[in-house]
């Protein structure tokens, strides 16, 4: 166990302060890694479900870049918004992203378009939405003199309660690991590790009031539990799209951890929930 939790936790920190970094500095190191993010995680989703596509496809290998695109410019849209230079209006264009898609697979010579238009369309709102959503966990506007007022406090305490659900998770299932969660779709998930990622974030939801503060502890303890719900069924969801594609890993370029998407599958489900809820709230 402790060879492998080296091998996880050097790679692993080594990444997280590497976006933590990004996020807390400024807006433009923030919108610059979001769009990274966006790069390697399509990049990898269009790789694992090459097999799926019909082999007379002739766009098939651009379906990813064409993705990519797409989901850089909803979220530049957002960001754009938060600091100024596009009003609400720019939000009307957002269908257009679905109907671009449509006119794509008419060139694409499939004699499936209904499954690519779906494959297409799940790209865009797996991996779109939570990165169009983080625009409102951070506060993005300009002071009344123009200058830009950046504070990416909440999308970091964010991200690292979701990370402390999974450290929560690995430990407890490893120590008191019994009975499995979802053994259909993971079975090396048990309920003991899932209360354990419960607990271990709602403590780091605590410490977030007292260090970060910016929200009442009532906020902070609901964000924590949304956190760890998120990340729960995100980490489903990706162990049940692995499976049905009959994949271990998602990719190999974070040693220890697999590829970006099972390092962000918990990110991916729980920001456009924390989002809403922020929305919503405040």
């Amino acid at each position: 166990m402790l060879d492998s939790l080296r091998k996880r936790l050097i790679p692993g920190l080594s990444f997280a302060l590497i976006i933590g970094a990004a996020i807390y500095f400024t807006a433009w190191s923030f919108a610059i890694i979001i769009m990274l993010i966006i790069l390697f995680c399509t990049r990898e989703f269009f790789n694992i479900i090459q097999s799926l596509r019909d082999e007379e496809d002739v766009l098939a290998p651009y379906h990813g870049h064409m993705v990519t695109i797409l989901i850089c410019l909803v979220f530049l849209g957002g960001f754009c918004q938060e600091i100024g230079w596009l009003t609400n209006r720019w939000l009307c264009l957002l269908p257009l992203t679905f109907l671009f898609i449509l006119f794509w697979e008419l060139f694409s010579k499939s004699s499936k378009p209904l499954l690519n238009i779906g494959l297409n369309i799940i790209g865009l709102l797996y991996i779109g939405m939570p990165m169009f959503m983080t625009n409102y966990i951070t506060v993005i506007n300009r002071t009344s003199t123009g200058e830009l007022n950046y504070d990416g406090s909440l999308l970091l305490g964010t991200l690292l309660l979701v990370m402390l659900n999974d450290v929560g998770a690995y430990f407890m299932g490893n120590w008191f690991g019994k009975r499995p969660l979802f053994s259909r779709i993971s079975p090396k998930k048990t309920i003991e590790g899932t209360i354990g990622g419960y607990l271990v974030t709602m403590v780091g939801g605590v410490l977030a009031f007292y260090i970060i503060k910016k929200l009442p502890l009532f906020d902070w303890l609901m964000v924590s539990l949304l956190a760890s719900t998120g990340a729960i069924i995100g980490d489903l969801v990706e162990s049940m799209f692995k499976r049905s594609l009959q994949i271990k890993d998602s990719g190999s370029a974070i040693p220890g951890h697999g590829g970006f998407l099972d390092r962000f599958d918990a990110i991916l489900y729980s920001l456009p929930i924390i989002a809403a809820y922020f929305i919503l709230r405040f």
